[in-house]
């Protein structure tokens, strides 16, 4: 019987185009999967990362970061850990923290000297730094001989300058990059402007049919439910999520499957 989380089903059409994005044979470049709670999309995205290890795969759950340059330096530490090094991104990462410990010094002093004038970093020298060191990473990815596949999951956890950033920079400068996939899944998805969108194809995901759930109950092993797809699927709504936490807690009776 397989592992219950390796199971995956469903979802055909949105592999198949997310398969036509990796290889090129799709107008578009990215596709972002949009539908509520428990339907399915971190699934689906883990399944498409799945699928593709074999190129240079990055998965950010964008829940689990705070600041922007995170973002960052968790697809460049994945990219390390896949033998892809990103000496032009940590080398201005070394030239901001120089000069940020520059800045400091020079405050410093300038406080000890009672002098009323103060050095502040603004949010526009900020952008210059974030510009800086993602233009570095992703000239390195998109260099890469395996064209990356880049899935952010959680787009809807994102708050406002994250949300803005992503929309405005970060996934802009991705889709700029030829040979780049990209994949964000969201209870809401980042919309964005022209000539981008026209890379983008945003797919609402639906709740399983029927044959959906009687193919997850063939997968798994679990003889003693077949025949009752349909009253599962009605009692959950063909929710995924709903269905999942059915199905876990199911036991097999003795002498079945």
């Amino acid at each position: 019987m397989p592992n219950r989380e390796d199971v995956h089903v469903d979802r055909t059409e949105q592999l198949a185009h997310s398969a036509a994005v990796v290889d090129g044979s799709n107008a578009q470049q990215a596709l972002f999967f949009e539908g509520p709670e428990g339907i399915g999309k971190t699934r689906l995205l883990r399944e498409i990362h799945r699928r593709h290890v074999a190129a240079g795969v990055y998965y950010v759950d964008l829940e689990r970061v705070v600041e922007k340059d995170d973002v960052l330096r968790d697809l460049a530490r994945q990219a390390r850990r896949q033998d892809v090094p990103v000496p032009g991104y940590q080398a201005v990462r070394s030239q901001i923290a120089q000069s940020s410990t520059a800045t400091v010094n020079v405050h410093d002093m300038r406080a000890r000297n009672a002098n009323i004038q103060m050095v502040v970093n603004t949010s526009r020298d900020h952008k210059i730094q974030l510009d800086a060191m993602s233009d570095a990473l992703l000239d390195t990815l998109a260099g890469d001989p395996h064209n990356p596949v880049i899935c952010l999951d959680g787009f809807e956890h994102c708050e406002a300058p994250m949300r803005d950033w992503l929309g405005t920079d970060l996934l802009p400068d991705l889709l700029s990059r030829r040979g780049t996939s990209v994949f964000v899944a969201g209870r809401h998805v980042p919309r964005l402007a022209y000539p981008h969108v026209t890379a983008v194809h945003t797919m609402v995901l639906p709740p399983f049919g029927i044959d959906a759930v009687e193919e997850w109950i063939t997968t798994l092993g679990f003889d003693s439910l077949k025949g009752q797809a349909t009253s599962i699927h009605r009692s959950h709504h063909g929710i995924p999520g709903l269905i999942r936490e059915f199905l876990d807690l199911h036991i097999e009776p003795l002498g079945t499957g």
